[in-house]
């Protein structure tokens, strides 16, 4: 079974509290001000195994709720951070109440997942696939209600997809679904409404039905992009990469009428970890031998930084997940 960074064990952690270091430069333009500015000063965190600096304002809509680097996952608590041993994967809701979590290893055959509730710390395990088969990459549906997860299948050295599940966290079930044709590197999420589920489809962006159903297909978008969701705040925006015949990276494409919104100039980004608000993205870019997290406006200028940390961090395969409040 693959393992992929980023999980923790909820139960009997001790909370690693964070640490205040040197702040991140302010990067805020004059012509475009910072997002979200409140009277209370920023706070720099330190994240417990790494060298990274989040800085964080208590008026953000966003903050980290987990994170991963190399072999180590955490997961938010109150106010520090625990790392995570039993799972390679966790995803926080919206919200914040309740994650998800793949366990490093089958259990009777199976991969799963564990349901946790993050008030009581109690967990709920469901099955997903039978082995060799592996479920992971997990996204939550706006709501709250519902989950998606990849179902991957190993050909020959390499990992492909195959599939997904759904998984009620109300009725604590999962439902597994075979995709005909699907894109051997598609990552499922859900639409902004949380009908359908999105993927990346022979360089567009494809529609399914939660039953694997063709509903609609965006043609030549590039692959949908943006950490733990795609879309705008208002669901109009579908943030992917640029097709590789632009010159620009990031492209934002109305999702009714799949006409292109947007292409973002001035700005390569490394990664791209969502959406902040309708003209803010979360961007991960290199700054003079390290990195940072940004929020970028559609016109590609920066007006803050959210995160800095070093180029060893990042070849760790460092993500930061974060979730709306």
């Amino acid at each position: 079974m693959s393992v992929t960074p980023g999980i923790y064990r909820l139960f009997g952690c001790l909370a690693v509290l964070a640490s205040v270091i040197v702040p991140i430069p302010a990067a805020a333009s004059a012509a475009e001000p910072a997002v979200a500015a409140s009277a209370a000063a920023p706070v720099d965190i330190v994240l417990p195994g790494t060298r990274v600096t989040v800085r964080e304002d208590s008026a953000d809509a966003l903050r980290v709720t987990s994170y991963s680097s190399g072999k180590m996952t955490y997961l938010r608590r109150g106010a520090g951070f625990t790392r995570q041993a039993a799972y390679q994967e966790i995803t926080v809701a919206p919200k914040g109440k309740k994650a998800l979590a793949v366990p490093t290893s089958y259990q009777g055959g199976y991969d799963s997942v564990v349901l946790l509730d993050l008030a009581t710390s109690k967990g709920t395990r469901i099955r997903t696939v039978k082995k060799p088969l592996v479920a992971h990459y997990a996204h939550w549906s706006r709501n709250g209600g519902k989950a998606v997860l990849t179902v991957e299948r190993k050909s020959g050295s390499a990992w492909v997809t195959s599939g997904f599940v759904v998984v009620d966290a109300v009725a604590k079930t999962a439902k597994t679904v075979t995709v005909a044709n699907v894109d051997k590197a598609a990552r499922f999420r859900w639409s902004s409404d949380g009908a359908d589920i999105v993927a990346e489809h022979a360089g567009g962006t494809r529609f399914y039905g939660q039953d694997g159903a063709i509903r609609r297909t965006l043609a030549k978008t590039g692959r949908p992009a943006g950490g733990e969701d795609a879309f705008t705040p208002s669901g109009r925006g579908l943030m992917t990469w640029c097709p590789s015949s632009y010159t620009e990276h990031v492209c934002v494409w109305d999702r009714t009428s799949g006409k292109l919104a947007a292409k973002v100039p001035g700005i390569k980004p490394k990664a791209l970890w969502g959406w902040w608000d309708e003209k803010h993205f979360i961007a991960v870019i290199p700054s003079s031998g390290h990195y940072q997290v940004v929020l970028s406006t559609l016109k590609g200028k920066t007006t803050r930084v959210l995160a800095a940390f070093s180029a060893a961090d990042w070849s760790s395969k460092l993500y930061l997940g974060y979730t709306r409040k």
